[in-house]
């Protein structure tokens, strides 16, 4: 399957570092024509990345608010988390597991 030519065109700017579609990337704005994801599968991408990357519990609580936001609940966190402990190690699910606890506690 082809890359899309605006997703195509998305990727070489920011591999070119173009500063303006850098902070629509990292803002998450929805200026962008090419986001594919509905907000309840973004908000649970979010949250997986935070948990690979060893986010602190603040961090978490936003994700948990913006997944309660869109219509997901704790097990779709759950099932996230499991879903992505094949590749980002157990090791690192373990480690999130009490700041994700923690989180989800805080409501």
């Amino acid at each position: 399957m082809a890359l899309r030519k605006d997703h195509r065109e998305l990727l070489r700017r920011l591999t070119l570092n173009d500063e303006r579609t850098l902070r629509q990337v990292i803002s998450g704005s929805k200026e962008s024509k090419q986001q594919l994801l509905d907000d309840r599968t973004r908000a649970l991408v979010r949250l997986a990345g935070l948990v690979a990357l060893g986010a602190e519990i603040a961090s978490l609580q936003v994700a948990r608010d913006e997944i309660l936001k869109v219509g997901a609940g704790d097990e779709e966190i759950v099932d996230t988390v499991l879903a992505v402990s094949s590749i980002i190690g157990i090791t690192r699910v373990e480690s999130a597991i009490p700041r994700l606890a923690i989180a989800l506690d805080n409501e």
